[in-house]
């Protein structure tokens, strides 16, 4: 079977957003604010890369803020 290669990566995909919880976009909004933290006062980092340590404390305040949000 020939494969469509005249669809965009969009198509083939559904969108870039297609499986994003709150959740994601709570973490995605962290993120910017973490990273200038995180690089500013040059973090030391026990075991990884800033990438990692700002991707998994993003989550972490985006849990954060699911939590406060169902305990209206």
């Amino acid at each position: 079977m020939k494969e469509d290669t005249d669809k965009t990566w969009m198509e083939v995909h559904g969108g870039f957003a297609k499986d994003k919880t709150l959740r994601d976009e709570f973490a995605a909004r962290a993120m910017p604010m973490l990273a200038a933290e995180f690089y500013s006062h040059k973090q030391v980092l026990q075991g990884g890369t800033v990438s990692e340590l700002v991707s998994k404390v993003a989550y972490e305040y985006a849990d954060a803020m699911l939590k406060a949000r169902d305990a209206k």
